[in-house]
């Protein structure tokens, strides 16, 4: 087998297939089996039941069938270094992963790339995570990247849920995160997603997250055509990446800050020296890595548009963050500003109905920032050099 450790974590692999098989958490000590693989339902096509088809914006597989597993995987590359390891596996000539485990890094990369899907029947292509945690019905979806929301599968709880769709029923929209928690462990696994995409928890210990789909009937949604994207007279490839980060509850929130790492991902530029000389260091100083800066953009030719937040929420440790507005922001700030709505579009205590309560954290330019709060700011300068810098 082979074994590949960092600052943060021992993550272990089977010598023959590929396969991660564990993952210590070097900080608790913990060891958790994690094994992730590739498998895909097959497509409906409608029956006599029902006769909805799978397609383009239904995703409804086979009746009671069971994901099927994906070719047999097989180690390809093994590529120890100082800095970052792969582990290459390849499934079939169009499904593999690379396994990446960066030395300073809390979490494994999982890099998934997918087709072209073959064209025998209509497959929904998942990636899904084994564990050996115990979470029974319940895993946990961001909303939009900020709160995490409870889901229970098959059930809602304002409402009496009746699932005719086991599987697809059981889907939540997954924006930046899924994660799973065993409270006997104190032990938690978050997956956290580079694009928006399908996920659950349809098993105890699980987590899945869709990842590719192509199929050969119409879903009668609008389209008109079945989900068969072609490119060059193939099947379209998909390539993405996971951030699996398994950790105690008391480093649970963490997530958080790795969520903004892979957000805030470096943009790769290629280019002539003399063209790219003039790029400047950051005129920003934030030093708290709980607050981030959402916006900063020009409002009109004399004003600048800022927003920050605060990133825990209550559950992950957070508290009342002190922000000061002149030192974060430097020559962009102004005193002559004003707060604004979440929106941008009105004065605060439009939107506030108790701004004694809303500023009783503030003093100046210091402003207070509850956990998972979002606050905007609109710098009015007298001459347009400032804005004309953002």
């Amino acid at each position: 087998n082979i074994r590949v450790e960092s600052m943060y974590l021992i993550a272990y692999f089977d010598g023959t297939t590929g396969s991660l098989l564990k993952v210590t958490n070097k900080q608790s000590k913990t060891t958790e089996s994690i094994k992730p693989m590739f498998l895909n339902y097959k497509s409906s096509t409608g029956n006599k039941q029902d006769k909805q088809p799978s397609g383009a914006y239904i995703f409804r597989p086979l009746t009671d069938t069971f994901a099927e597993d994906i070719g047999t995987p097989v180690l390809k590359n093994y590529l120890p270094g100082e800095f970052l390891t792969e582990v290459w596996q390849t499934y079939t000539d169009w499904a593999n992963f690379v396994y990446r485990i960066y030395s300073n890094k809390p979490y494994i990369e999982v890099q998934w790339t997918v087709g072209p899907i073959p064209m025998d029947y209509g497959r929904e292509v998942i990636v899904r995570y084994q564990t050996g945690l115990n979470s029974g019905r319940t895993f946990y979806t961001d909303s939009n990247g900020r709160e995490m929301l409870k889901r229970v599968i098959g059930y809602q709880p304002t409402w009496k849920l009746n699932v005719t769709e086991p599987i697809a029923g059981n889907y939540y929209p997954v924006n930046s995160r899924i994660s799973i928690k065993d409270t006997n462990k104190n032990a938690h696994l978050t997956v956290l997603t580079d694009r928006s995409q399908g996920g659950s928890s349809l098993s105890s210990g699980q987590i899945e997250l869709m990842v590719h789909r192509r199929m050969y009937k119409d879903d009668f949604k609008g389209v008109g055509e079945p989900l068969n994207e072609t490119q060059f007279g193939h099947g379209l490839i998909a390539r993405g990446i996971h951030w699996l980060y398994y950790s105690d509850t008391d480093n649970y929130g963490i997530h958080r800050d790795i969520g903004l790492d892979l957000f805030y991902r470096p943009i790769i530029a290629i280019g002539v020296e003399n063209e790219v000389s003039n790029l400047k260091k950051s005129l920003i100083k934030n030093n708290d890595p709980d607050v981030n800066i959402i916006t900063l953009e020009k409002f009109d030719e004399s004003s600048i548009l800022v927003r920050v937040e605060n990133i825990k929420s209550n559950s992950e440790g957070g508290n009342v963050i002190s922000v000061d507005l002149q030192e974060v922001f430097g020559k962009f700030f102004s005193p002559n500003y004003k707060e604004l709505g979440l929106a941008g579009d009105r004065h605060i205590s439009q939107v506030v109905t108790n701004m004694r309560e809303h500023l009783k954290d503030d003093s100046g330019h210091v402003i207070g920032l509850k956990p998972l709060q979002i606050r905007t700011f609109l710098f009015k300068h007298e001459t347009k050099r400032e804005t004309n810098e953002i």
